[in-house]
Parts: structure tokens; sequence; C-alpha cells
């Protein structure tokens, strides 16, 4: 493998001992995948060390350690939600010992010269990926967007990947880098009629588990399709499945440039998705009975600001229920923008919370106490469900419902 005068000396040891282990696991992750080369990256999004993650205090010190020998990065470095709100860890609960401890991993990345983002879209903070341009992700949610929706190639990378990746600015030349690697394998005919955003996670659940690890395309889509849906899409394919890249027919670029190669060629399979089929998620995606609720959450992957409008409006001069928390998780400039615009302002005036740099999928709520819970997010389901709590699965509006009344309308669902 031909490595540059940089790499070299990092193997060397001339950046310190973490950052020469770090380029020794990317090389070994190369060799295994059979990659010939690193290729320059052009930006990556850094993993996640929030305190629930699997790195946890342990990958904390670890990025502490990086900080105090001096490193920065050396590509744009953009970074994933942690635990808490930065500014208003105290308004969610948060001791004060937890949220010192996570704010140690944003004062290291700050030192290293990242992007202090804090979000599980960064896209909505103005990281654009180029099209066929090669970016570093760990998150599977903007792995799948950055690869469908721009055309960008990125694996679904290790933390420790991309933060080598962030540090040598290089990555392994292998899958999705690859333009072989990228065409269409399994056909997915829409007959199923769309309307609502969580419609779209319902298709992805559902999907995910048919097509696994293979490259669905869609066919029949809805054209004008919001891009909040196609985030919510992806991030519920990339849950059930391992699906980090998809094509859908007349929206994503690779396949408008080439219908034939990347919607045709190498399909072996065809599938249909009907109304019953949306209706059975549904029901599937909805883990109790109990219409007892103690969290509302929307923004599982984080919302744009057109969704925090559209919350708004629905929020506007109503009161959230005494007995119900409502986090709504954005990153942090589109929650400015919002309250440029007065939408935040409104959203709070419920009783509700806007929240930036954190989601429930990483924050403490077992430690906060919370059991049930409501969302429109299919992924955020998944998570919340395995961590023990009690999930209602439906759309914005019936989740906002439900925090208004003070618990799930049982004909929901």
């Amino acid at each position: 493998m031909v490595l540059t005068d940089y790499e070299k000396a990092l193997l060397n040891g001339d950046y310190g001992q973490e950052a020469k282990q770090l380029l020794e696991i990317m090389i070994k992750v190369a060799e295994l995948n059979e990659a010939s080369d690193l290729v320059d990256v052009e930006h990556v999004m850094i993993g996640n060390t929030g305190m629930l993650s699997i790195g946890g205090e342990t990958g904390i010190n670890f990025l502490v350690r990086l900080a105090d020998s001096g490193m920065k990065f050396r590509v744009p470095t953009y970074t994933n939600v942690v635990s808490i709100d930065v500014e208003r860890w105290q308004e969610m609960g948060i001791p004060e010992e937890y949220a010192r401890t996570q704010l140690k991993s944003v004062d290291a990345w700050r030192r290293m010269g990242a992007i202090l983002s804090l979000s599980c879209m960064p896209m909505l903070s103005g990281i654009v990926p180029r099209y066929g341009s090669h970016v570093g992700y760990s998150d599977s949610a903007p792995v799948i967007f950055a690869n469908s929706y721009f055309g960008a190639r990125t694996n679904r990378e290790s933390d420790i990947i991309v933060l080598a990746a962030a540090i040598c600015g290089r990555i392994p030349n292998f899958g999705y880098h690859l333009d072989q690697n990228r065409p269409g394998q399994i056909l997915v005919n829409i007959k199923a009629n769309l309307k609502e955003e969580a419609d779209y996670d319902a298709l992805g659940y559902h999907v995910g588990r048919i097509v696994k690890d293979r490259v669905p395309v869609f066919k029949n889509l809805n054209q004008d399709v919001s891009t909040q849906s196609l985030i919510q899409l992806g991030a519920a394919l990339a849950v059930t499945g391992t699906v980090a890249l998809f094509h859908a027919f007349d929206i994503t670029l690779e396949i408008k440039q080439d219908p034939y190669l990347y919607g045709e060629k190498n399909i072996a399979e065809e599938i249909e998705v009907t109304d019953e089929d949306i209706r059975a998620t549904y029901q599937e995606l909805n883990t109790t009975t109990d219409p007892k609720i103690d969290l509302v959450y929307i923004g599982c992957p984080h919302c744009n600001i057109t969704k925090l409008t559209h919350i708004a409006d629905v929020l506007d001069k109503k009161q959230i229920s005494k007995d119900i928390e409502v986090w709504i998780t954005v990153p942090n400039v589109v929650r400015e923008l919002a309250v440029r615009t007065g939408d935040t302002q409104r959203i709070e005036r419920s009783g509700a919370k806007v929240l930036a740099d954190t989601c429930a999928i990483v924050a403490p709520t077992g430690i906060l106490g919370y059991r049930s819970m409501a969302t429109d997010s299919a992924k955020a389901r998944v998570y919340m469900s395995d961590f023990g709590l009690n999930v209602r699965f439906g759309t914005t509006d019936q989740c906002l419902e439900a925090a208004i009344k003070g618990y799930w309308e049982v004909n929901h669902a």
C-alpha cells in the first residue's frame, strides 16, 4: 500500500502513539477489505462519543489524550450528537457530573479543530458533499443520505476509522467508494399512497428487512417527496437492514444520470409495497397498547427548519400536558434559525423543548426516569424499545396530539 510522507511519519510515531495506532488500524481495515490504497477524503463526520455510546468515558479520555498531544484534524471535521444539549443540559434534568464528563469530548473536538455541528444530520449545518466526492461518516443516517441523495462516496465506517480519517485526511478505498459497487440490486415498486413523513419511516423499516445489505431501487416514489421524508426513509432502511445506499427513479442523482446502470442492469429481484404493508408496519412499530406516555420525541434524525415550522404551527397557542415531556431535536444552527423566525418560541411556549446537540437514543433517558414514549421515527422506536421503553409510533401530528391530550389515542394504532 502506497503511503504519503505524512502517513509514514504517523506510523513512525512522530505524532504520538495514539495517532500511530489509529493509522495502523486504518491500514489493517484496508487490507482486510482488499483495498489497494487509501483515497483523499473531502470531509468527515466524526463518530459518536456520547456517554452511552460504545466508547463512553473511555472514548472521551482517548479524545482528550489526542487533543492534549496537539493533534489537529487535517480535513473539515463535523461532529455527531452527544448525550446532552451542551447549552441547556440543566433543563433536560441531566446530573452535573454526567454533563461535565460529556463536555470533555466536545472540548477535545474543539481543540483539535472540529466544526461543532453536534448533529446526526450535518447536512443541515452546512456540510454539502459534492457528487462523487469521498467522505467519511459513521452514523448510518448521514451515510445513506450522503450516498443516495448527494451521490457522495462513503461506507458505514466505524468510529475509529473516521477519527483516523480526520487526522490523516485519507480513508480506505473499498465498498461504496468504488463505482462498481453502487448500481441497484433489487427493485422496490411502490404501490402504497405515502403522504406523511412517518409513512417513509414505515416504508424504510419494511423494506430494510427484505433487502438486508443490498442496494434497493425505488420505483414510483412521489417526485415531490420532501427532503425530510428521504432522510427518514434512509434512516429506517439502515436500522432494519444494513443498507448504506438506495436509488429512486427521477429523484436521486446517479440514477437520473444513468437509469440503466443504476436502476436496471444488476436488478435480480423485484418486490411490491402496498398500503396494507404500510398499515401492518405501523401496527408492528407500536410496541405497547398502553395509552400512557412519559416522553414524546421528534427529531431522529434531526429535524430540518421546514419540519420545525410545521411543529410550531401545530403547537401554536396550545399547551402540552403537565404529565408529558416533549423533546424536539435539531442541529443547533436550525434552532437558532427558528429563534429568528419565532418558531422556537412558539414551540416552547407550549411547554415542549427544542433541544440541540443530542437525541433520545444517546441521552440518558433511563436515568431521567422515562418508561414510555411516542415518536414519529422508526429508528428511534427500534433503539428505544431495545432500551426497554414502551413505544408508540405514529405521524408527527399524532405524537403532538398525544402530548397535548396527555395520552395516546387508542384508535391511532
